[in-house]
């Protein structure tokens, strides 16, 4: 955005900002997205006994699936921002 405005092209960006946000927001929405359907997946092979009944499967470990993916995701964000914080001079590491 600061370079946008010392080139004054304020409204180019002000779009690359939103695009990049729809584009965050959309890969971190299939991330969750996959994580979920993981978890139906896993209990379905697990169920019906397959291949995937070799492998022990532990229900509670499926079943935190969707909660290990929101970590994963609160984690990664706050990792981000305290690079920036720590490169903008903000946050003294």
């Amino acid at each position: 955005m600061l370079g946008a405005i010392a080139l004054d092209r304020v409204g180019f960006g002000l779009l690359l900002i939103v695009a990049f946000s729809l584009g965050l927001a959309g890969a971190l929405t299939a991330i969750g997205v996959l994580m979920v359907r993981a978890k139906t997946v896993l209990e379905r092979m697990g169920a019906e006994g397959r291949w995937l009944s070799r492998i022990p499967l532990n229900r509670q470990l499926i079943q935190a699936l969707p909660a290990v993916s929101a970590l994963f995701i609160v984690l990664v964000g706050t990792g981000v921002t305290l690079t920036a914080l720590v490169q903008a001079g903000l946050l003294h590491w």
